[in-house]
């Protein structure tokens, strides 16, 4: 019997100090700089164990606004380069990407937005988001999951991963 309870004992011990190592693994991350646009790729950790290549971006674009005209509007994503386009794993159709939100200042209006998406696979982000002629800040953060999360922009406490990234974006030429 005292077997059996070391045995139980030591199971335990190890969940405990691995949920331990994935949350104190996982810590929100945060970029203090601000990155010129178009891209940036950083390393973040993959919920079931090592690390994959992210590629966050934002650019301009131009949409057609109600007025019939063209438009500056912003596109801005964080894409998985370790999950090939087109290639099948079924990992990736759960995560890496639970949600992302985008904030958007436009420095020379000083108009304002934030949007939030929820998404499964190698890619999320907003695109077409109409900001008005300008240079914009634009602020990233994606977050990734093992286990489901239903409240955008959140995660499990542990097996998760949150990065942010900081681009300054050039003001777009629409005609």
């Amino acid at each position: 019997m005292t077997t059996i309870r070391r045995s139980a004992a030591l199971t335990c011990a190890a969940a405990l100090l691995a949920g331990g190592v994935a949350v104190a693994g996982s810590p929100a991350a945060s970029a203090q700089v601000w990155r010129e646009s178009p891209a940036w790729d950083v390393r973040m950790p993959y919920p079931l164990g090592g690390e994959h290549t992210i590629r966050f971006g934002a650019f301009t674009t131009c949409a057609l606004g109600g007025d019939e005209r063209f438009h500056q509007a912003l596109s801005a994503n964080a894409r998985d380069l370790d999950q090939p386009v087109g290639s099948f794993d079924f990992s990736a159709t759960l995560f890496p990407f639970n949600s992302a939100t985008v904030e958007w200042h436009n420095i020379d209006t000083d108009a304002r937005g934030v949007h939030t998406v929820q998404s499964t696979g190698p890619e999320v982000g907003v695109g077409g988001v109409l900001t008005g002629h300008g240079r914009l800040a634009v602020t990233i953060t994606t977050s990734k999951s093992a286990l489901p999360t239903f409240a955008p922009g959140s995660v499990a406490p542990f097996a998760s991963a949150t990065h942010t990234e900081r681009f300054l974006v050039a003001a777009g030429t629409c005609h």
